[in-house]
């Protein structure tokens, strides 16, 4: 399986709580963004399932170069989430129009600093 380099930064849940959004470039047109509404110290393996029909956990999409979103449905599971430290993990999610990406993924922590509340 096919290992994409990535980046990871802090983010903001919708409720200005405490988040992180992992960014796989996948091609050289289209990103996937997989964002998790929790504070990135995760200590053990964790999968979550898209979409998140409680709100509560986040959101996976396909972005193209012309802007487009595409929600993606499956699951990603990290090994462990630490703040500066490499995020690993692997990925099966599948658009609406049944475009399939399956992959694992080494994400560094990148520099963007968000401001929530």
């Amino acid at each position: 399986m096919q290992v994409f380099p990535a980046t990871v930064n802090r983010d903001c849940a919708p409720w200005d709580g405490s988040a992180f959004t992992v960014q796989i470039p996948w091609q050289a047109d289209a990103v996937i963004y997989i964002s998790i509404w929790k504070s990135p110290d995760i200590k053990f393996p964790v999968t979550f399932s898209f979409p998140d029909n409680t709100g509560q956990v986040g959101s996976a999409s396909y972005r193209l170069a012309s802007d487009e979103y595409q929600q993606l449905s499956g699951t990603v599971f990290f090994w462990r989430v630490e703040e500066g430290n490499k995020v690993t993990g692997k990925l099966k999610l599948v658009t609406e129009t049944g475009q399939r990406f399956e992959s694992q993924f080494e994400a560094e922590w990148g520099n963007l600093v968000m401001m929530c509340g």
